[in-house]
């Protein structure tokens, strides 16, 4: 087998190992500590984790889910999160190949998962991911598989701005595509959460969810920010109304709406195109 062939494998591998960390930031980030020091550790004895136990879903079957050393159970979101980024990396990487856009995407999915399980725990979407994610975002745009960029609206702002050469035109666009995008969506949500607040006089939706809209918007331009706000507020009702249902909430439990946003983007990076290319015939 050719090393290009092993590529997918590398880069499958290369995501468990991201997953691995990404553990360590679901775990610090909202408790504000370092993700670097100290190392890893079980947090019942304190015993430091060995590098062979940290070995990326393995050693947890190995240790079939217990400490080496006090026998506490480790929670299954350890190989979870750390299976959920290798997934993640080999599917852009079976999507885009091993080209720019594969590289900018694995960044994204592994923003959003750390915000997904983050929001999930703590109801919280930190600061210190969603604003360097949408400067990223930004920044990272003209790299992008897709042309979150290419529609009337951006070519008008791009005339608006006083750009009418064509080469200029293009030159401008991925910038503002991907400006366009942050704050469509970031902005969208706070016109919602803003009309909630004034007809319900309470907060329905955070400024965690706004931050995170704008770093999706900044990747995925404001076509698919669109799509992953309605697949998460459909997401989210479905969600809310089988646990009122059950018995679980009232119609009054908070929600940890970023989860369903982070599903409804990662559904609108793969499939969004797609189904928008379907919808509109």
């Amino acid at each position: 087998m050719s090393t290009y062939a092993l590529l997918p494998v590398f880069y499958t591998l290369l995501g468990l190992i991201i997953g691995s960390f990404l553990n360590v930031c679901i775990c610090r980030i909202p408790l504000r500590k370092s993700i670097v020091r100290p190392g890893s550790s079980c947090p019942q004895c304190g015993n430091p984790v060995k590098p062979y136990d940290n070995i990326p879903v393995i050693s947890w079957l190995v240790l079939r889910g217990k400490c080496r050393f006090c026998k506490t159970p480790i929670s299954i979101q350890y190989p979870f999160v750390e299976l959920l980024a290798g997934l993640a990396f080999f599917a852009c990487a079976y999507m885009w190949g091993f080209n720019a856009p594969t590289f900018v995407n694995s960044l994204f999915l592994v923003v959003i998962i750390m915000l997904v399980f983050i929001d999930y725990h703590h109801q919280i979407l930190p600061n210190v991911l969603t604003i360097p994610g949408t400067v990223a975002g930004i920044l990272l745009s003209q790299f992008q598989a897709f042309p979150v960029y290419l529609g009337v609206l951006e070519v008008k702002v791009a005339s608006l701005l006083g750009f009418q050469e064509l080469q200029d035109v293009f030159r401008v666009l991925p910038w503002l595509g991907s400006i366009i995008g942050a704050l469509f969506g970031g902005g969208l949500l706070y016109f919602v959460a803003s009309v909630y607040r004034m007809l319900r006089h309470r907060d329905g939706l955070g400024l965690g969810d706004v931050k995170m809209m704008m770093m999706v918007g900044a990747f995925l331009g404001f076509r698919l920010a669109l799509l992953t706000i309605f697949a998460g507020a459909m997401l989210g009702t479905i969600a809310g109304l089988y646990m009122q249902f059950t018995g679980k909430a009232n119609r009054f439990t908070p929600l940890a709406f970023g989860v369903f946003l982070g599903i409804g983007a990662v559904a609108a990076l793969f499939f969004g195109l797609s189904f928008l290319e379907w919808y509109l015939g």
